[in-house]
């Protein structure tokens, strides 16, 4: 009896269903995990390539942001609200402290004798007097630049009167030429803000009816720290750091972290015609400078050199960086990245009056 067709069934091998040999699940795993290595490596590539890019981003902008901020404050020195005194004297910037408060006299004022403090100073490394205590952690070769001026901005006589200001010290320049009205001898005032101001301040305008305007004293001094956060043992990062006048006391605070080394050059103005004449590191025992040097400073050059926060794998730093007239700094030898950074500027407030 013939089958019926409809009931035969017909084998068909089918090669999809047969499997894969080991050898053959091997050399595909193997071909995968190849392909991983090179995945794995080339991301960690990118992540090493980028991280150093990074460190070098903030290196550099961390050099750049020093300089202009440097470069902006000496530009500003000097600028006493119109005062244009007969004689600048050198003065601390460590101001107060212990059995040195503030006042006109500790901050380099002296109406009766027309004198100004100076509005560029500063020490070169191992020159610091040792009354100067406020520059507390100071890295090891760190000059330190020290801009006197006032705010730009006067600030009104009813708030300098208020008790908000009281421990904060003011200038006041008489701009009147009558001698009947503001005294030839008393060129200026400087004093505290706070209650009875209004009988402190009371030169007058140009115009020698209104007062003039009033405004707040600025000190600031410059310096490389070995720290930014200097609690304990300190975190070890070199920052430029800053000391200010803030009311009556001192604030040291830290302004830009990575910043290894500074040396300051101040620029002398020998014949007073407003060009730079030379310029010189004002170190003693090398080309220290007179009180009349210091007289003539009209502008600063400033040397930084910027150091990445971490270590960069595989690097070795061998460079020797040009820090000017202080000479160089030999190569650390060690993985961070470094550049040197430079700029003169010029105080404006210097240079202007005596330009021919």
């Amino acid at each position: 009896m013939r089958a019926d067709p409809l009931t035969r069934v017909k084998k068909v091998r089918n090669p999809i269903a047969r499997g894969a040999t080991l050898v053959e699940v091997m050399v595909g795993m193997g071909a995968g995990l190849l392909l991983l290595s090179a995945l794995a490596v080339l991301f960690a590539g990118n992540s090493a390539a980028r991280a150093d890019f990074e460190r070098a981003s903030q290196q550099i902008e961390n050099g750049r942001f020093a300089i202009d901020v440097l470069r902006n404050d000496i530009r500003q020195a000097g600028y006493y609200g119109g005062l244009l005194a007969s004689t600048m004297q050198p003065a601390d910037a460590c101001v107060p402290r212990t059995s040195v408060p503030v006042n006109a006299t500790t901050l380099g004022w002296n109406v009766s004798a027309s004198f100004a403090p100076m509005a560029i100073y500063g020490y070169a490394y191992g020159d610091v007097p040792a009354a100067e205590t406020c520059f507390t952690n100071a890295k090891v070769g760190s000059d330190i630049l020290i801009l006197r001026t006032v705010d730009t901005q006067p600030t009104g006589i009813t708030a300098v009167a208020a008790d908000d200001h009281a421990t904060d010290t003011f200038l006041q320049s008489s701009l009147c030429t009558d001698a009947a009205i503001d005294p030839t001898s008393k060129p200026f005032v400087v004093a505290s803000g706070g209650a009875g101001a209004e009988a402190r301040f009371v030169l007058h305008d140009s115009n020698c009816a209104s007062i003039a305007e009033v405004r707040k004293l600025s000190v600031r001094a410059y310096y490389v720290g070995s720290c930014s956060v200097c609690s304990g043992s300190g975190d070890g990062i070199p920052t430029l750091r800053t000391i200010e006048l803030t009311g009556s006391t001192t604030t040291n605070s830290s302004l830009v972290e990575g910043i290894e080394a500074m040396r300051v050059e101040f620029a002398l103005d020998r014949d007073q015609d407003g060009v730079i004449d030379a310029v010189v590191r004002c170190k003693a025992g090398a080309d220290g400078c007179s009180l009349s040097d210091w007289q003539n400073v009209i502008g600063v050059q400033v040397h930084l050199l910027a150091r990445s926060l971490s270590l960069s794998p595989s690097y070795v730093d061998r460079k020797v960086y040009d820090m000017g007239l202080a000479g160089t700094l030999p190569a650390f030898g060690d993985g961070y990245k470094r550049h040197r950074f430079s700029a003169m500027t010029t105080a404006q407030n210097r240079t202007g009056p005596r330009e021919r």
